[in-house]
């Protein structure tokens, strides 16, 4: 008998995550913030890499632009697998925090590109900052997918425009 409710217990929950999740990729908002409630917890807390790598079309890829780097390593291109082995380990010992400030979406006829101002922080105290996310997707099989992301940090020189930011989070 425990082990039936046991088996129940879990096939519920298993069920939950995936009713949640099929509602969160009906809509652009809902894919782009499932993305940073999967990044985002506390330290020592293991992060559902499958539910994240599950928000990607196949060879979909990340790009991480950083203009104050030396020419030649201003952009890293990573698909989303080695994304996840390289980073996954930080995401829990560090605990993470990453929040929507803003969404600006442009949309025709099932392909999508938005602009994600964010806040994010590690809970360790060594890093904090604001700036962007632009996911490039398509709508397919009744839902969403992101193709690929690229994300800046904003700088000194290079604040997050206003028309991107729906309110200010510290």
């Amino acid at each position: 008998m425990k082990i039936l409710i046991t088996v129940f217990i879990l096939g519920f929950g298993i069920i939950s995550q995936a009713q949640k999740t099929s509602k969160d990729v009906k809509s652009i908002e809902g894919i782009t913030n499932l993305l940073l409630d999967i990044l985002s917890g506390p330290q020592g807390e293991k992060r559902d890499w499958e539910l994240y790598k599950s928000l990607f079309t196949e060879g979909a890829t990340m790009h991480i632009v950083n203009l104050n780097a030396p020419i030649g390593k201003q952009m890293r291109t990573i698909p989303v697998d080695e994304f996840v082995e390289t980073y996954s380990a930080a995401y829990s010992r560090d605990g993470f925090l990453e929040e929507s400030t803003g969404l600006v979406v442009n949309e025709f006829n099932g392909v999508a590109n938005a602009f994600q101002s964010f806040y994010c922080k590690n809970l360790i105290g060594t890093y904090e900052n604001r700036g962007i996310n632009t996911y490039q997707l398509v709508f397919a099989d009744d839902r969403w997918w992101i193709t690929n992301i690229a994300f800046a940090n904003e700088t000194e020189d290079s604040k997050v425009p206003e028309k991107y930011l729906e309110v200010e989070k510290k």
